[in-house]
Parts: C-alpha cells; structure tokens; sequence
C-alpha cells in the first residue's frame, strides 16, 4: 500500500511494517489442493505479545488463523492492509498452552510462503531500553481514555507506542506533567500509519501521566500500549532552546463556537518573529497562519515537527508592511481546548532551523549516494535496511523522467514545485511496509508553474520509493512494482503544486492510483484496489475508513469514461480556489451534471465491470441480499450517504417494486441483456419484466450528500414486490457487458 500526504509537520497515511528479527522462527510452509489448511504449532506463554505473519510467494493471497489450546479461533487475519495480499496476527494470549497457526488461501487460492513468528511488537526500541509496560487496552464507548502513571528520573528519554489491533483505530497519546499541563503528545507517529508515538526527555524528576485516547474520539477498539525508557531514542527537537526575545503573549480556548482567533501585527523591513502555539489540554490541533496585507498567506504551519500537535512559525518580513496571524484547528476535525500563543522576536537564521526540521524527513541507514538525472535527484544507500543498488537507482531515475513526462506533457498537469535547483527529490529506502511515500516540506504558496493563478497552499516534496517490495504479496516484478510507485508518488507530488490543504481528502489517493492506470501500462497496481470499495459498496463515499480512497480510482475512471480524462486535471484545477465537496461540484456544472448523478453512474458501472482492465479486478460488488419471493426485503440501516446496496433478483415475471424509506433513496434496477447491462431508473418504485432479461438485480442508492467529507451516517429501508400488469420502465443508458460477471 502507498502513502499520500499531510501538512504542517506531514503526517502520512499507510500501514505499518513489522522488522525481522534474527531470532525470529521462520517456518517455510505451502497450501495446495491436496492441504489447503498448512498448520505450525506454537508454543506460547499468557500475557505475552506475539506477532505472526506470512510472507507469500507469487502472489499468493494468504488467510491466517490462530487456534487456541482448545481448537478455537482467537485470531484471524486476511489481508495486512489493502492491496497486501500477506496477513499479519498481534495477539496476546489469555492462557498459556500450545496454539496453532492455519495458513489458506484466499478463494481457494495455492502458494508457498514463509511464516514468520516473532515474540512481542517492534516498536524500534535499542538494546537497552527498560520496558515499564507492554499491554493489550481496549477503548470503547463507555472508556475512550487510559492512563497510566509514569516516574521518570531527571533526563531519562521516555518512549510511548502504540500498536492498534483494530484496523480502523486511530490512537492519540498525551503526556500530562505533575501540574497536569501537557508534556508531549502525538497523534500518528509518522511512518504512515495511524499508529503513535511520543518520546519525551524528562528535564527534572517526577511523576508524569500517559493518556491513551483516539483521534476525534470517532473509533474503539484494541491496542498495544508500550511505555518504555529508552536512553538511545531520537529525542525531537526541543523548541524552548531557541534563543527569543517574546513581546506578546494570548491564550484562549478553542471549541463550540470559538474556533477562529486572528492577531494583527505590523512587522519592519527584516523584522524575525517566531509563533508559538501550544495546546495545554482536550485534543487541539493547532494551525497558525501568517496573511499578508494582500489577502495571501505568506507562511503556515500545521505540526511543527517535534512529533506533538502544537504549531510555529518563523517569518522575516521582506518590507514594512500590516500581517494578520491566524489560529486555527485543523480543518479535517473539530479537536478542541485551551491554547497559548506567544510571539518573539528572534535571529532570521531561526527561519532555516525550522524549514530543515521539515527538509529531513529522510535518513538514510547507511551512506548516502546521489544519483541526479536532468529532473531528479535519487538519494539511496548500500548498506542497511535501504539498501539497493546503483543499478536500482538509475532505473528510479529513469522511470521518474519518464513521468514526468507523461503526466506533464502528455497528460497536461501543471508541472509541480521544484527545489532551488531546479530538480525533484526522490529518495530509494525502505517505506516501513508501504511502496511509497511522499512528504510535503515546504509550503511554497504560489506555484510558478501555473499561469494565471496564485496557490495559497502550494508545497514542495520529497518522496521515497521502497528499495525492495519485500513480503508485500505483490505477483509483479520488482521493476513493474517500482514503475506504478514512481507514477504514483510523482502525481502526489503534482498534486501539492495546487494545493497541500484541499478538504476532499478522497482526492489525492484516488488520482494517484487512477494515474497509475493512465501511465504505465500493465504495471499498474490500482486493480489491487478495487476490492476495498467492491466488497462494501454501502459505505459512503468519501469516507476516512481505510483503503477507500485507493480503492475508489474507479470513480474518476467513470467520470474519464463520460467527459475525458482532462476532467482529472480540472478538477484538481478547481481546488486551488475551491475546497471540499465545491472542488467537485464546480468541476461537474460545466459538464451538466452533480455529484449525486456521477456517483449514481459509478456504482452501476462498478456492477457492470464496464472498465477496460475489469479482467485484472479482484472483486465484484457484493451483493447485499437475494430476492426469491415476494415477501420483499427490510434494511434495518447500514446504506451511506451515497453508498449503494445491490440486491439480486430471483424471480420470473413482470413485478413492481417499491421502496419506502429517507427521501434521499433511489431505485435502479440492473438488466443483463446479452452483450450490454442496461440501467432502468425506478425512482421510488417501477415495473421490470425479469423475463426478459439474463438476469436482473437492483440497487437501492442513497443520493443524500454528507454533511462534509467524511461526515457519513446510515439509514435503512424496505423493499416491496408485487405482481404487475402494467408496463415495464425503460431503460435510461447502457454498459458493454463485456466483461460482467453476475456478483456471487
């Protein structure tokens, strides 16, 4: 799986990666059609972590199951992330006793693979570090918050991981002081997941709390919480060492109503101030923004770089002139609490110290080589757990000219932000358990590179491509591997030249993956995404859960398929002024249509498999139920803001169907008529003569927006049959059947 993006100190998304130990036991095993179940006893101990995961050959889909002593199942496993046909296990066991690993296969599918059996979770910790403790927490409703009291001695270096066991948990830690204020916090620990962790140095001796909570407070669900002492970790840059002269100071809280607070300032020619904003409690996640007399911001800051959600900016005014500094939350959530501001004069060197805690976002493990091409500069390493080879890096080098290439000049995207010298920073690494990763690192503001048009969030890049592809499950080449991340990093790093802050967050995942579709070839990845979206069609689109906005490249395809593929590149056009749910819309109204309609196409194109690389798709839309009598069908919820239910029709003859339920619900129903799907609108109920067709399904559709991306809720409905005499709908449009295959 790869990663996108993020702002301020540039969290990204993507999943997380478990290092192979020496003493890890590592068990070579093959599923076939004589053994379909390969099992490996397992001795294990009560309370203690064990992580067991499969690395399969070939492209193996492997299934992974942990039987208890007595047989049951107490773990189970698919896919570790989507599009990772590998499975990965963290349990912790209750009781102690001999357990059994079950490796299969997916659909049946044969393999050989390797499984792999480490005792606890790699949290990255050094040789010596003091483990305080290492448990399972379970978050709920009813207790969204643990804490655990720490002492610390005076300078000890503090490290606080956690490991979710529940896909969609996104934890946050705090670290409270004996006065309560905040210490340290962290949401996502920056190696694209949505995991975290805190490292914190202890100035003086006390007693310190650790809060284990989740992001928005929105999920629930099962953790690993780690809290050791650490005395090699990295301790993040410590702000209070900046030498500054502070003139003013505010505070405030920010939640209800409040959530807006600006600062007028009147800065010299050369004047050098430094913002500080630091959240003292609740889960506020600051944003500072400094605007000139004009209207244009001129610097940003999201999350400084120090792991924490705190913000700061440093700014040397080029000419006398009036600023408004504004503070914000950050716009994907509604976080909440009190927060300082504090504002110093400092050195104007204080501007770069900042910028190169965002500019080194990558470290190589061994030393650095330089490969540069007429737009690129390839940083990669021999030795380490990045290692690669010269020879890896110029093919990097190469296949990156290429897209740019095809992106820019065949495709037409505004060429993106370069570096001062003129060039692209790549980096060839080991991407922690994702193909890629770009990081923006400088908000530039305005993009050169476009005429006619001033960005207000615009950013420079840098981005990794894995040095291996090792343990993925991928089927394809290293080089085929390599290929559709190039493609697909590089869109992320034409998408930041127009804007690093567009609130469709949908956006960036879903072009990239289509991208891969539209540049390279047969060694795209996307089709190994489909299945995320295929599999639950219900949920809404836009959605945060996992693996959607990859598996939704698909949309962008269809709108492709209808208005051309320019459609892609307006749009995101589009979100240099626009931002949300307006970037799209605005896009569509010249065209004649909304968004509700091209989603209402989009999922019946998905039944149909009407796209040219359907055959490499590893799903159909899931079928939500089957209709074989006229007792009709209830949907006590479940159906998303414009998420679709499919339901299949097994009965003969001329019948009417009606739906009762939210006005925002609409019914199709989906005729398989030889060499063509025909699309029959219903409204709130019609006539279909089954007879006349192959086969027929419906699609209950919920047309109803969310109230902003990601802001979804369900609703149910009911579904009556009855004979009729009257005429059957008429069909409105039609797919090519070439490649349908009736959902099971």
């Amino acid at each position: 799986m790869r990663v996108g993006y993020a702002l301020g100190a540039f969290v990204c998304l993507a999943g997380s990666a478990f290092a192979q130990a020496a003493e890890d036991r590592i068990v070579a095993g093959e599923v076939t059609e004589a053994a379909p179940r390969a099992t490996t006893e397992i001795q294990l101990e009560a309370g203690q972590a064990v992580t067991v995961s499969t690395q399969p050959s070939g492209g193996f889909d492997t299934m992974l199951e942990l039987l208890g002593p007595d047989g049951r199942t107490v773990a189970e496993n698919d896919d570790r992330e989507p599009g990772d046909l590998s499975s990965q296990l963290i349990y912790v066991p209750q009781v102690s006793g001999r357990h059994t690993a079950v490796v299969t296969g997916y659909g049946g599918a044969t393999g050989s693979f390797d499984l792999v059996i480490a005792d606890g979770v790699e949290f990255g910790l050094s040789s010596e570090a003091r483990i305080i403790s290492e448990s399972i927490v379970t978050l709920e409703r009813q207790r969204p918050l643990e804490t655990r009291p720490v002492d610390l001695a005076a300078d000890e270096i503090l490290v606080v991981t956690t490991h979710a066991l529940t896909e969609t948990l996104d934890t946050t830690l705090t670290l409270l002081d004996a006065s309560g204020t905040i210490a340290a916090q962290n949401d996502d620990r920056g190696d694209g997941s949505l995991n975290s962790q805190l490292v914190f140095q202890a100035q003086e001796a006390g007693r310190y709390t650790v809060e284990l909570g989740t992001f928005e407070g929105a999920s629930f669900g099962d953790v690993v919480l780690s809290i050791a002492v650490d005395p090699h970790a990295e301790v993040p840059f410590d702000f209070d060492s900046i030498e500054r002269t502070p003139f003013a100071e505010y505070s405030g809280t920010i939640g209800g109503r409040d959530t807006e607070f600006d600062y007028p300032l009147e800065l010299a020619a050369g004047e050098t101030i430094l913002a500080i904003a630091e959240a003292i409690n609740g889960d506020l996640d600051t944003v500072l923004r400094l605007v000139g007399a004009d209207g244009n911001p001129v610097a940003l800051n999201d999350d400084r770089g120090d792991g924490s959600l705190h913000s700061a900016i440093a700014f040397t005014a080029p000419e006398a002139a009036s600023y408004t500094l504004e503070l914000r939350r950050y716009r994907s959530g509604e976080s909440s609490g009190d927060f300082t501001l504090e504002l110093s004069h400092v050195e104007a060197s204080v501007v770069d110290i900042l910028q190169e805690l965002l500019e080194n976002r990558v470290t190589l493990s061994g030393p650095e080589l330089t490969l540069e091409t007429p737009d690129f500069r390839v940083h990669y390493t021999l030795e380490g757990v990045d290692a690669s080879s010269t020879e890896y890096a110029e093919s990097v080098g190469e296949a990156l000219q290429a897209m740019l290439d095809s992106q820019v000049t065949q495709i037409g995207w505004a060429e993106p932000v370069r570096d001062d010298d003129g060039r692209y920073t790549a980096y060839v690494a080991d991407a922690d358990g994702s193909m890629g990763v770009t990081y923006p690192v400088q908000i530039v503001f305005d993009n050169t590179h476009t005429a006619d048009v001033r960005e207000t969030s615009a950013a420079r890049t840098v981005f990794v491509i894995d040095n291996d592809f090792v343990g993925m499950g991928k089927e394809a080449s290293v080089h085929s591997l390599m290929r559709a991340t190039a493609t697909h990093e590089f869109n992320h790093v034409i998408q930041f030249g127009y804007d690093s802050e567009e609130g469709l967050d949908w956006l960036y995942e879903a072009t990239a993956s289509w991208t891969e579709t539209t540049t390279v070839g047969a060694d795209q990845d996307a089709t190994d995404y489909v299945e995320t979206d295929f599999d639950a069609p219900e949920v809404c689109w836009t959605t945060s859960q996992d693996g959607f906005d990859y598996s939704q490249w698909t949309l962008l395809q269809s709108m492709a398929d209808v208005y051309g593929d320019g459609i892609v590149v307006t749009m995101w056009e589009n979100s240099v002024a626009l931002d949300g749910f307006e970037t799209m819309a605005a896009t569509l109204e010249p065209v004649g249509t909304t968004i509700p309609d091209v989603i209402s196409r989009w999922r019946t194109q998905n039944y149909a498999l009407a796209y040219d690389l359907a055959p490499m798709f590893n799903s159909t839309v899931r079928i939500q139920h089957t209709l074989g009598s006229e007792r009709g069908w209830m949907s006590k919820g479940g159906l998303e803001q414009l998420g679709a239910n499919y339901i299949a029709v097994d009965l003969d003859g001329v019948y009417a169907f009606s739906l009762r339920g939210d006005d925002g619900l609409e019914l199709l129903a989906l005729a398989h008529d030889g060499g063509e799907i025909q699309v029959i609108p219903l409204g709130r109920g019609g006539v279909v003569d089954t007879t006349a067709y192959d086969s027929v399904a419906l699609m209950i559709f919920n047309r109803t927006m969310p109230e902003a991306p990601g802001v979804c809720s369900d609703v149910g409905y009911s579904l009556d049959v009855a004979p009729a005499t009257s005429p059957a709908a008429a069909p409105a449009y039609s797919f090519s059947a070439e490649h349908f295959s009736p959902p099971g």
